[in-house]
């Protein structure tokens, strides 16, 4: 349960293929290791992002875009290479499926969202080339990382320990977008994008679950950033000080902790009581998924790391 439950948050998160050989006079906007990241890849992902996003297209929107958008497609470059390290294949059936499912969660039919696609100007068959690239980091994932997450009927008991002791206090119903500061994703450009994703989405908060597909990097990603019910203690500090000024319905200006910037929407709040503590099946769910995002970002930081990544712009 735990493992489908991750694989599904990291569908969304589609990358271009990075292993694509820059054709003719295309540019190339990074070198990674023996690939490349070409400009049509960048426009690629720039185009996909503001179709599926739903903000209002803008050059400053772009401009403030792109440095993080090329930090995401050299990363997802490295995800494509330790899976063909690894020589994990992916079927063409599961990306048909990949497919189907992103279709699903923009509430259209696959055939609709496929020519939505190509009616933008974007190829559905470098589309399914994203598709395939992230299933195949999942089954890295499933394949290197997984076999190390544990969690125990102890650590169930904690949690329940520690939700008990909060009744009656305030919980908020938050979705979240992270955007982590590293040394490829610059402090700068990543306050840069958290302003104008927050500037954006506060006139269109209904775009936030689009968005934190797109760009967040927590576990709920996939559900919209949506991470459930939470109270004060439960978050780093800096959110834990900005939920109770945060009204139900409204996205936050962007809160800078020491390893990134958030964005939050509160959907709802609540007193915490008995009837609403949550059961063990959810609290294990929700456990194993954060430790698993937690050793699947140390084992990409640790192939980060040793990649030879050479930026052209």
């Amino acid at each position: 349960m735990m493992m489908r439950v991750f694989l599904l948050m990291m569908l969304f998160a589609v990358a271009v293929p990075m292993g694509a050989q820059a054709g003719g006079k295309e540019s190339i906007v990074a070198v990674v290791n023996q690939g490349v990241v070409t400009s049509s890849d960048l426009q690629a992902r720039l185009d996909l992002i503001a179709m599926s996003t739903g903000l209002p297209p803008s050059k400053e929107l772009t401009a403030k875009l792109r440095p993080q958008v090329l930090d995401m497609l050299i990363e997802e470059t490295v995800k494509t290479q330790e899976a063909d390290r690894l020589k994990i294949a992916v079927d063409p059936k599961e990306v048909e499926e990949g497919f189907a499912t992103i279709a699903k969660q923009n509430n259209i039919p696959a055939d609709t969202f496929r020519k939505a696609l190509q009616q933008r100007g974007i190829n559905t068959a470098t589309m399914n080339e994203q598709i395939r690239a992230q299933l195949a980091w999942n089954k890295v994932i499933q394949k290197r990382v997984r076999p190390r997450v544990d969690v125990s009927e102890a650590d169930i008991d904690s949690e329940l320990d520690v939700l008990r002791a909060a009744i009656g206090k305030t919980q908020y119903r938050v979705a979240e977008i992270f955007l982590p500061i590293s040394e490829q994703a610059k402090s700068s450009d990543v306050a840069n994008l958290a302003r104008k994703l927050s500037d954006q989405l506060q006139g269109t908060p209904e775009a936030f679950p689009k968005v934190a597909r797109q760009f967040s990097q927590s576990a709920g990603a996939e559900q919209g950033g949506m991470i459930g019910w939470v109270f004060g203690g439960q978050m780093p500090e800096e959110i834990d000080e900005a939920l109770p000024s945060l009204a139900v319905g409204k996205v936050s200006q962007p809160i800078k902790t020491a390893s990134g910037y958030y964005i939050l929407f509160v959907a709802d709040k609540r007193q915490l009581t008995e009837e609403t503590l949550p059961p063990r099946e959810e609290i294990l769910q929700r456990i194993g998924t954060q430790r698993l995002d937690r050793a699947q970002r140390r084992y990409l930081m640790d192939l980060m790391s040793s990649a030879f990544i050479e930026k052209r712009v």
